[in-house]
């Protein structure tokens, strides 16, 4: 065989090698698109959320949010439960979904377990199983993490703090000279635990704490909004979101502040933006897009080989603060120069 028919058959092989590989290429390129899947994420660690409440309740909503973003740059599969333990109080209601849970936790076998606030917390996190490879990330939680045993090697998270002096600094800007204080609550887990932190802040303020009132019942909690008419400066409304009425029936949190503000001509101070965007005067708030984007962090490191017993619990810092326009137009309170610029105004 001639040397020049050599050459041609050589490169007619290797053309036909690289075509090959082209083919391949395109054929993996074609696959990523029709199938969305980046071959990258193979056997990409699992995170499963269980959050407390619903999916609509707008804490939790803006907790998922923060961590999904905190993992957008992190290959991962990801799955939400709903507890739903805000409509559904009962401890029977609380126990069946935590069993949902620990079930789609036995079966999806996730590498990292996030829970969001407490009732998931102490009904997931704080009972992990210590033979099991899974770690729990813990955010949105108002109890010490000493109550959990944490942190451990399997458990640490974020804790949640409002700030007192934030708040009555607040309520001052709105209206001066205010001093006398209603703290007003559903009696769930998480308001009881709030509400004696805020407690023991505000004896560190120049405050009169005239009472504190906890109930699940909205007859109960009417009769303290119409008691206080005369005579205090603001109700401090921590949660109002178990409450029920005379049959048994649950009250949508709307629904009660809305029935509050309608018949009350004290201001009403709360520590999330749902106080404010459902009618209350104002809000200093905890983020709870952070307090998810902070969990996510913590999720992140403890993949990266972190041991969870050396990542301490901390509170995330941020606050913002929401004033509803309508609302303080109401009450003939007038929103300060002060305020307008560091402020949501809610119109």
């Amino acid at each position: 065989m001639g040397l020049a028919r050599q050459l041609v058959l050589k490169e007619a092989a290797h053309m036909s090698i690289i075509k090959k590989l082209i083919a391949l290429v395109l054929l993996l390129f074609l696959f990523n698109i029709f199938f969305k899947t980046p071959i990258s994420v193979a056997n990409a660690p699992k995170i499963l959320h269980i959050a407390s409440y619903h999916q609509e309740f707008s804490w939790t909503n803006h907790i998922n949010q923060g961590i999904q973003t905190g993992l957008k740059n992190t290959p991962h599969e990801y799955k939400v439960f709903y507890m739903d333990t805000k409509r559904k109080s009962s401890s029977e209601d609380i126990e069946a979904a935590a069993k949902k849970a620990k079930r789609i936790i036995k079966e999806w076998k996730p590498d990292i377990v996030i829970t969001s606030d407490d009732n998931a917390t102490s009904h997931i996190a704080a009972k992990y199983d210590p033979k099991s490879n899974i770690k729990y990330v813990f955010t949105g939680v108002n109890n010490e993490p000493s109550s959990y045993n944490a942190p451990n090697s399997h458990v640490t998270g974020v804790l949640e703090r409002i700030r007192a002096r934030d708040s009555v600094a607040f309520l001052n800007l709105l209206k001066k000279d205010s001093h006398n204080i209603v703290i007003l609550t559903d009696n769930s887990p998480s308001s009881l635990l709030i509400s004696h932190q805020l407690e023991e802040d505000l004896l560190k303020e120049k405050v009169n704490i005239l009472a504190s009132y906890s109930t699940n019942s909205f007859e109960n909690w009417k009769e303290v909004v119409n008691k206080y008419q005369s005579g205090a400066d603001a109700f401090f409304v921590i949660l109002y979101h178990t409450l029920k009425d005379g049959k048994g029936n649950h009250v949508p949190y709307k629904i009660a502040m809305k029935w509050t503000t309608s018949n009350s001509k004290i201001p009403e101070i709360g520590f999330w933006p749902f106080v404010a965007n459902g009618g209350g005067l104002g809000s200093v708030s905890v983020e709870p897009f952070e307090q998810g984007y902070q969990a996510a962090r913590i999720a992140k490191k403890i993949l990266n080989g972190a041991d969870p017993a050396k990542i301490k619990p901390r509170p995330t810092l941020k606050r913002k603060m929401y004033v509803n326009a309508q609302r303080a137009k109401d009450l003939n309170i007038v929103i300060s120069d002060k305020l307008k610029p560091v402020a949501t105004i809610i119109k």
